[in-house]
């Protein structure tokens, strides 16, 4: 949880950084400080390291026609203009002088593309390579040498002599600069990528054998600060993972292929990172929906996990990144068992704890909503934005509508320290139990003590065949409620304490799903006509509701969720819920559910968790 003395410090310390960066900024952007960047003129580009990111051929024929599509922002423009306007947003500038978009360009099947790409570059040498506030970020810097590295054939193609020499003496004028710079880029991924791209710089341009020694121990320190333990990023985002591990897969390939031996602690840190990618994986090939991770790009995950020498199967437990993982069958459930990210790493993070995503097979079934890919140009964009972080977003339990944790609202708290998660759980516990009847995982959070006095728990059981998935939330009082800031006498608070709550789960567009008439259960339909029927038990009342999925970039889609609800009655609730495979027996020709099926057990032993040990099939 962040305190007011806590947050203090860190407003201090951010009004502080900001302020030096202004003074840096603008002693970097004089004469004087340009003349010391100048040194020996490399002679080419000597290495062209593989780039893992995966390349769109149709994005590159729009950067052809002048359509730029960055952060989920379009713009229409020239190659003469586009680092001459105005731009959207912060976060499009940071993407366009970045050359993250030179992928695309290279796999756009037209001719034109490397005269594209060329005048591109040469408009960013035209107009910026003196100085951009943007553009000389580190972070920025160090992408752009990375892409303009991995790209170089295609820059220097048939270049004449003066391109040719102004575009390799600007590299080795903003490696240089980054060499000073890349300590202070911002925490997290941005400082990993300034500590790569000048590491790459060191390998991919002549005389750059001190910043590639810079770049290397840069790198290293900071995978001892940013990498857990159990391979995972210390935001919680598979996201990050992808990325961090296809520029590390890059930069060791990159070393192997100038005979430059790459350091052990590099090489740990991909071994340690790749099962943890692998753990996130469903079986579509793309990412599960955590801390503001989408989907990814179609063969992403699969193009970096191929570079894995070890190919070793994902673990069921992160303990350090506070996720669980279990598989059984075609059916694959991965849950967030984590307390939020440090505040510094946690802009992105959602207020996820406890919720679980489910597939079968190449199919997902159970998701949670992913983040917001609405525009930030566009009305109510920041209202989607913390939608999508919300507890309700995700498939777990929300407790008075009250999300597990917050994120900051004051507009200028958000300029400064980002829109960070805060008061969040602090203590958060699983356990993972596994026998040859299937896998146990129990797990609990404190986030709704605060507010309710309400620790949640909950205990799930995955059978050995992967046709059986079963929950039980339970919610018990600790603690009696603290009044809120706005009502001291208590007036606004919830009668005796039966604060209501839902459990939702909500589902993938893909899937077709339809309420039984007697309200007894929900029959979820996968593409490939594979049947789940689900079930609640006790007196919570289930239903169909209206949801969102956001795990592409683009509009959202409409989708569906199952909504199970009940209230807190002396202290505590539960709820029991199960997801069961159907047998092409209990379906008809069109996907309907038999009335009379026998897919399942009495209701008691169709939504109860066995107990550890116990034959699941019994009435527990």
């Amino acid at each position: 949880m962040t305190g007011p003395a806590e947050l203090t410090g860190q407003i201090a310390a951010r009004s502080l950084g900001t302020a030096t960066r202004a003074l840096v900024n603008f002693a970097c952007s004089l004469k004087p400080y340009h003349l010391t960047l100048r040194g020996p003129l490399p002679d080419t580009i000597v290495l062209n390291p593989p780039d893992l990111h995966p390349a769109n051929a149709a994005t590159g024929e729009h950067i052809i026609d002048g359509r730029f599509t960055l952060a989920n922002t379009t713009l229409q423009t020239t190659s003469k203009t586009v680092f001459t306007i105005d731009l959207p947003t912060d976060e499009f500038s940071e993407g366009l002088h970045s050359f993250d978009w030179l992928r695309h360009l290279a796999a756009a099947q037209r001719d034109t593309r490397t005269a594209t790409a060329q005048a591109l570059t040469q408009a960013w040498l035209d107009q910026c390579s003196q100085w951009h506030t943007v553009g000389w970020r580190p972070h920025v810097i160090a992408r752009r040498l990375i892409s303009w590295s991995s790209h170089g054939a295609m820059l220097l193609d048939n270049a004449d002599l003066i391109y040719r020499s102004t575009l390799l003496r600007s590299m080795a004028a903003q490696a240089r600069h980054l060499s000073r710079t890349a300590p202070r880029a911002p925490d997290g991924m941005p400082r990993l990528t300034a500590a790569i791209g000048l590491a790459i710089s060191g390998v991919t341009l002549t005389e750059g054998r001190s910043r590639l020694k810079r770049g290397l121990t840069l790198l290293t320190r900071e995978l001892d600060r940013q990498l857990l333990p159990d391979g995972g990023h210390i935001s919680r985002n598979p996201q990050i993972q992808l990325t961090l591990l296809a520029d590390l897969v890059s930069l060791r390939d990159a070393l192997m292929a100038r005979n430059v031996e790459a350091p052990a602690k590099l090489l740990g840190a991909i071994d340690r990172a790749m099962p943890m990618l692998r753990f996130f994986k469903h079986g579509d090939g793309r990412l599960a929906l955590f801390n503001g991770a989408d989907e990814g790009p179609a063969g992403a995950v699969d193009a970096v996990l191929a570079r894995d020498d070890a190919k070793g199967r994902p673990f069921g437990f992160a303990p350090h990144s506070g996720f669980q993982r279990a598989a059984a069958g075609r059916t694959l459930v991965v849950v967030d068992a984590g307390a939020p990210p440090p505040p510094a790493h946690a802009t992105r993070a959602h207020a996820g704890c406890l919720s679980f995503e489910m597939s079968a097979g190449r199919h997902r079934l159970v998701v949670n909503c992913g983040p917001s890919h609405i525009s930030p140009t566009t009305q109510h964009a920041a209202a989607w934005q913390d939608a999508s972080r919300a507890t309700a977003a995700h498939s777990t339990v929300t407790v008075d509508d009250t999300s597990s944790a917050h994120i900051l609202k004051a507009p200028w708290l958000r300029r400064l320290l980002g829109a960070r998660l805060i008061n969040g759980p602090k203590l958060v516990e699983s356990r993972r139990t596994e026998e040859e009847r299937g896998v146990w995982l129990e797990m609990r959070h404190d986030g709704y003590v605060p507010a309710f006095g309400l620790e949640h728990e909950r205990r799930v059981y995955l059978s050995a065949d992967g046709d059986d998935f079963r929950g039980e939330d339970t919610l018990f009082r600790i603690r009696q409620p603290k009044n809120r800031w706005w009502d001291p006498l208590g007036l606004l608070t919830t009668k005796d304490g039966e604060e209501d709550f839902t459990v939702r789960f909500h589902l993938h567009p893909d899937v077709r799903v339809s309420l039984a008439h007697d309200g007894t259960n929900i029959l979820a339909l996968l593409p490939n006509g594979d049947g789940w029927q689900f079930r609640a038990s006790g007196n919570a009342q289930m239903m169909l509701d209206d949801s969102i999925y956001m795990g592409q970039p683009g509009q959202p889609r409409r989708t569906r969720q199952i909504v199970v609800s009940h209230h807190i009655f002396r202290g505590e609730a539960h709820v029991k819920w199960s997801f069961r495979r159907l047998t092409t027996r209990n379906l008809g020709a069109g996907g309907e559910l038999h009335e009379q099926t026998d897919a399942f057990e009495p209701e008691e032993a169709d939504v109860t968790v066995p107990p550890i040990g116990a034959d699941p099939s019994s009435n527990a």
